[in-house]
């Protein structure tokens, strides 16, 4: 397997901390969210994973559209990350995401979308971990 990219990002202080990448330019204050007893502004590790994996989703789309020369005139992927505790107390994710198109038809692109999920390496990396479901949304249908 061929190396294509590596980063480190450093963490301090947990969920009420900090994160930076080593490049300084991903610099983020954390903290818990209301629901889970926080009370300051900060971004959480939760929005984090479903911001991460959905620009890698949504550019696994438009890898797809453009090698498969497909006339979509817009692409944008909503996720939703549900974390919940089981029976054993330990933490399970849960994402859902839309995948909005425009210029295609529902056929063509709930094919998209199952296929992009299988390109795309949070996929893969979650296997049997995260709980993953993906619509294709159409905006104006074809």
């Amino acid at each position: 397997m061929d190396l294509i990219y590596k980063t480190r990002v450093f963490t301090q202080g947990g969920r009420n901390g900090r994160v930076q990448s080593e490049d300084g330019l991903l610099k983020l204050d954390l903290a818990q969210p209301a629901e889970m007893g926080g009370t300051k502004p900060g971004a959480n590790p939760e929005q984090l994973f479903a911001a991460a994996y959905a620009a890698c989703f949504e550019n696994s789309l438009r890898h797809i559209i453009r090698s498969d020369h497909l006339p979509v005139k817009g692409c944008m992927v909503e996720a939703e990350v549900s974390l919940f505790k089981n029976f054993e107390e330990a933490y399970r994710f849960s994402i859902n995401f839309a995948a909005i198109l425009h210029g295609i038809d529902q056929g063509t692109a709930d094919s998209l979308v199952e296929r992009a999920l299988k390109v795309s390496p949070y996929t893969d990396a979650t296997k049997n971990n995260v709980t993953v479901k993906a619509v294709a949304v159409l905006e104006n249908p074809a």
